[in-house]
């Protein structure tokens, strides 16, 4: 085992000396979980979850409990008792939480020849790739840019994308027919086909028994949002009796529009027997009264906050969303100290900490504006840039979005997109039934879905959060008469602030009598 940690030092050098050593020698202690807790910082249950050995086991991790933390140092602690041929999965679902996880582990001195840190598509192209000889895919295919498919209609595209993603054996129509033919006349595969020929592959008894002896243990970060063909390529990788642990909240599935099924969180137990359910339960990221308004906002999930401070918690309403818009920008402006001689005043925030959520893109469009006429400079979340060549690494990157965030401006994005970040200020604006959920014009979703929504996007916030609905609301042309989203009161007041806006009040003009005076 210590050869392991050995072969690292060489490459991440003396820093990496001490970490490295003091891991392995933790994890050949006695003592165990209390002497890791000390070395590692974890709390008790975090503690538990790294220790366990034996069975598969599911790590139900709230908002801001440390899940990233848990799963590095719990992939640190299985290296060294890994054979020399054997290997550790880690399956993230960005490429974005991939490197932020490889990352880590190097600073940890972990030999990351022992390891593949990826997102699921990561992995099932590289399967693709090496086996290609067992699968019936066009020689020298490739995974097609998205932008290059044409004579189909977006609306085409994206019910083919759910039914790959959400069925087993698809009955193809004559559309999909057409799809897949057209696909294969240029040697392409789509996105969902790197999954769906990933599982066909291992159909194949040699190539199965060959991948599942290799990685003996597998970790899948975020599982609330697997879908049923990841859940069956799991299910095939473990053929050979390796370990699954997997973890993530299942109050924080956003993805059922893209085919993910929070159902696979709750019958985990019975997917994989044997298997141990943990939590995670002490939030270390957001004040204690924010903790317990997301809570109420779910129906009663209790999570400890380990932040003493009180947070705030506005709730703003506004005549129109032009106002609305005004609101947001003031309330920034003087957040960040004012932008002139006449509103400086200190700053309690930076332009990065301050971030603006919304259900709709078209939402930010406002948002924008004002900002721009009060001169707070902003990025918005969902622009994305244009990769010159295409090869797999565009491929695999192309359903995140391509987005460097700028220290020095305010964030605006949906509330998809802020998942995974958090911000010591935020707010959600467009709190309004039929935005919040969403059932607007074609537009429906599901209900349950969108209340994990909001809770991701009132989890994100630090200290201060911001939630603001409208009575008038102009959205593709049409004017809307707008109610509060039920969301709102389903947090007790005791824990809401309502601010209104400060209307300025004329000067009273002096009477005769004072005038007189003069």
């Amino acid at each position: 085992m210590e050869k392991i940690f050995r072969k690292s030092l060489t490459t991440f050098g003396e820093k990496s000396l001490n970490v490295s050593e003091r891991i392995f020698k933790v994890s050949i202690n006695t003592h165990g979980c209390l002497c890791m807790q000390r070395l590692y910082g974890l709390n008790e249950s975090q503690g538990r979850a790294l220790q366990h050995k034996g069975s598969h086991l599911l790590i139900t991790a709230g908002p801001g409990t440390g899940k990233t933390h848990t799963l590095v140092y719990r992939i640190a602690e299985l290296i060294p008792s890994l054979k020399s041929d054997d290997k550790i999965l880690a399956i993230t679902f960005t490429n974005k939480a991939a490197r932020q996880m490889k990352e880590r582990l190097l600073s940890l001195g972990v030999d990351m020849s022992f390891l593949f840190v990826g997102t699921f598509h990561a992995f099932c192209l590289k399967l693709l790739r090496d086996y290609f000889e067992h699968t019936a895919l066009p020689q020298n295919f490739e995974v097609v840019d998205p932008q290059k498919i044409e004579g189909f209609s977006q609306e085409t595209l994206e019910r083919i994308s759910y039914m790959k993603s959400t069925q087993l054996a698809i009955i193809p129509d004559n559309e999909f027919r057409a799809y897949q033919r057209y696909l294969h006349e240029n040697r392409w595969i789509d996105f969902d086909d790197i999954l769906k020929e990933a599982l066909l592959l291992l159909e194949d008894e040699d190539v199965l028994n060959e991948v599942s002896l290799k990685y003996r243990h597998i970790l899948v970060d975020e599982y609330q949002d697997i879908n049923i063909v990841q859940n069956a390529l799991l299910k095939k990788l473990l053929y050979q009796g390796a370990l699954l642990a997997a973890i993530g909240d299942a109050n924080q599935s956003i993805y059922g529009f893209r085919g993910s099924r929070v159902e696979f969180f709750s019958r985990f137990e019975k997917d994989f027997p044997g298997a141990l359910t943990m939590a995670l339960e002490e939030n270390y990221r957001s004040a204690s009264n924010l903790v317990a308004a997301a809570g109420q906002m779910m129906g009663g999930i209790q999570l400890l906050a380990r932040m003493e401070a009180q947070g705030k918690l506005i709730v703003h309403h506004a005549a129109t969303d032009r106002a609305e818009a005004d609101y947001v920008a003031r309330k920034i402006e003087k957040l960040v100290g004012g932008l002139d001689m006449r509103t400086s005043h200190k700053a309690r925030y930076g332009f990065g900490e301050v971030a603006v959520l919304y259900r709709l893109n078209a939402q930010g469009l406002l948002i924008g504006q004002m900002l721009d006429h009060l001169g707070v400079p902003y990025q918005l979340a969902h622009q994305k840039k244009r990769a010159e060549l295409y090869c797999d690494e565009d491929a695999l990157n192309q359903n995140e979005e391509e987005f460097e965030f700028d220290v020095q401006k305010v964030s605006l994005m949906s509330l998809h997109a802020a998942k995974g970040l958090e911000f010591p200020v935020v707010f959600i604006v467009g709190c309004e039934d039929h935005l919040l959920p969403l059932d607007f014009l074609k537009m429906k979703a599901d209900p349950k879905e969108e209340r994990r929504l909001f809770y991701v996007g009132m989890t994100r916030a630090k200290e201060e959060l911001y939630l603001t609905h409208v009575r008038t609301r102009y959205l593709f042309g049409q004017a809307l008469l707008q109610e509060p989203s039920p969301f709102l009161a389903d947090i007790k007041e005791e824990l809401k602030a309502y601010e209104a806006v400060k209307k300025s009040v004329p000067k009273a003009k002096p009477d005769d009598r004072q005038m007189k005076l003069f």
